[in-house]
């Protein structure tokens, strides 16, 4: 009996051999290209219009219409329902999630009747690592302000300085707009 690698091969089976491996790669490219999606980073989205001010029930002067931090994460997006005057003042979603590309807000200002919109691109104003870090806005009349807390503790409370979130008087916030902090 002859063991030898050649004579182990059937020459005749080899194409029949690279048709079955190129299928299987082609099968494992196909899975892997439906596997791939945004890259999720570990970090929150969150505001709150109570702890900041700009929110102090039914009756305030500032009605939060929508919100949409980027657009591949249905968590961070919400709108006005139909037949609703406002959607709610706060919010925080943490956990594996797209870094968001841009954070889109329109909120009504009940005293004068006038819709507000900004939409703030974030490519270039969030730090390169977004992991454990808090993307949040505050809203002053019809300035918006956003904001990239940390979880750094600042030495003791309420050092400076403080912004107007108000996670700013125990964490490092940085007010990435209307100023632009480099990272």
């Amino acid at each position: 009996m002859n063991t030898s690698f050649t004579s182990a091969i059937n020459y005749k089976e080899i194409p029949f051999m690279y048709r079955r491996l190129l299928l299987c790669l082609v099968t494992a490219l196909a899975l892997t290209g439906c596997a791939t999606g945004p890259r999720q980073v570990d970090h929150n989205f969150s505001f709150d219009g109570w702890k900041d001010g700009w929110y102090s029930g039914p009756n305030s002067n500032v009605q939060l219409q929508e919100y949409s931090y980027g657009d591949q994460y249905h968590m961070v997006r919400e709108k006005v329902k139909s037949g609703e005057t406002r959607i709610p003042a706060n919010t925080s979603v943490s956990g594996p999630m797209p870094v968001g590309e841009f954070l889109y807000v329109r909120w009504l200002l009940k005293g004068s009747g006038e819709m507000v919109e900004h939409r703030v691109d974030l490519r270039d104003r969030l730090p390169k690592d977004m992991h454990d870090h808090r993307v949040s806005f505050v809203i002053d009349g019809k300035d918006l302000y956003v904001y990239v807390v940390t979880t750094r503790p600042k030495p003791y409370y309420g050092a400076p300085p403080v912004l107007r979130h108000w996670l700013s008087e125990q964490m490092y916030t940085y007010e990435i707009y209307p100023s632009h902090h480099k990272f």
